[in-house]
């Protein structure tokens, strides 16, 4: 009994050892492989401000393309300062189409700064108010990079916001004729107080526009030798008006009165008055007055809420540091660069140096400290409503 006893623990044992030999161990979970992680696009090595022109247009026109390929400008219609040109080559080489606003640059001031700069991406106005929007922080901050090639006077970067305007070109005033409509060409703003002039003379509107306030700012230095004693100025073209000499005073540039002989003498900026003598088909002469005139620039910024900020910044830089200045200097504009130069066949066709002789250039914070007095002198001594 003992021995059978004996012989079933002999085989439990070894069919228990054989089962433990069966049985494999589960393995250790295998831990996952670290996922790969999202590639980071490179950080540029350079900032903006440190590229090049070069650099810049190329990096500013490849953001640009996700912006609609559309820049909002106000005050820059076609006919004014070449802009017909300068958007036309910026479209064919950029792809981006112009809409414009035109207004002049009272108008512009006024509607930033309602706007808080938001609706516009770049704007042309007076130096002195592209110089107060950047006062109110509406202007960007962005410098282009021929910004030391600006001449200094013709730039300006607000200590206190840090917004920036530009000058982008220049100009002197004077008037076109009309030679089929007027026989004496008067050359001196004495001379146009002539009563052969009746309902002849058209200008730009003081309270809306920066040339209506330098044509009262002309007027002013011819008569008086002071350009800012704006009070002389505006009872010069008080006269005139009081004759029945001026047919016009318009807010905004046109020339279709000139064209169709509605008007004949128009006061304008040299470059426009002839860039219209040379496109309008109307007899005409260009006129520098003899007895004084002024010169100023035109005031180039870019909106500080701009819907295309890259586009803007693109544009800017084609404007001042690239083709711009030469599709400026093209068309009878001054460029406001020292180093870009009117083309010989383009100089040829102004008025002589010697017509230039009586010209100064305005100060344009002596011009902002006299704007909002004079269009009230100039309302009040021409009875404007």
């Amino acid at each position: 009994m003992q021995g059978k006893r004996l012989s079933m623990i002999i085989l439990l044992t070894l069919l228990l050892a054989a089962c433990a030999r069966a049985v494999t161990p589960t393995p250790a979970p295998t831990k996952p492989a670290p996922a790969s992680p999202t590639p980071v696009p490179p950080t540029p090595t350079k900032s903006l401000e440190q590229m090049s022109y070069e650099e810049r247009i190329a990096f500013l026109a490849e953001k640009a393309k996700a912006e609609g390929g559309v820049i909002n400008s106000y005050g820059m219609p076609e006919i004014w300062a070449n802009y017909g040109g300068i958007f036309g080559e910026f479209k064919k080489r950029f792809g981006i189409t112009q809409q414009d606003i035109d207004m002049g640059s009272s108008v512009v001031l006024s509607r930033m700064t309602e706007e808080n700069a938001s609706k516009n991406d770049i704007a042309d106005l007076k130096p002195a108010f592209a110089a107060k929007l950047a006062e109110r922080g509406l202007t960007a901050d962005y410098k282009v990079s021929c910004w030391d090639k600006l001449p200094e006077g013709q730039k300006g970067q607000d200590p206190n916001t840090k917004s920036v305007w530009y000058v982008g070109y220049k100009g002197t005033l004077g008037w076109i004729v009309n030679t089929n409509l007027v026989k004496k060409i008067p050359r001196t703003w004495k001379e146009l107080e002539n009563p052969e002039y009746k309902n002849m003379i058209a200008y730009l509107d003081p309270r809306a526009t920066g040339t209506g306030i330098n044509t009262v700012e002309a007027a002013a230095y011819a008569v008086s030798g002071d350009p800012y004693n704006y009070k002389a100025g505006a009872e010069f073209l008080g006269r005139l008006h009081k004759m029945g000499l001026v047919a016009t005073v318009d807010p905004k540039v046109t020339v279709d009165k000139f064209q169709r002989g509605e008007v004949g003498i128009l006061i304008n900026f040299d470059y426009n008055l002839l860039k219209w003598k040379e496109e309008l088909g109307v007899p005409s002469e260009v006129v520098i007055p003899a007895d004084g005139t002024i010169a100023s620039g035109g005031g180039v910024i870019i909106a500080k809420n701009a819907p295309h900020p890259y586009t803007a910044r693109l544009f800017m830089e084609f404007l001042l540091c690239g083709d711009g200045q030469k599709l400026y200097a093209q068309a009878f504009v001054t460029p406001i660069r020292p180093d870009v130069e009117l083309p010989p066949e383009v100089a040829a066709k102004f008025p002589p140096k010697e017509a230039y002789a009586k010209v100064v250039m305005i100060d344009y914070s002596k011009d902002a400290a006299i704007s909002e007095d004079l269009k009230k002198a100039w309302a009040e001594a021409t009875g404007a409503p």
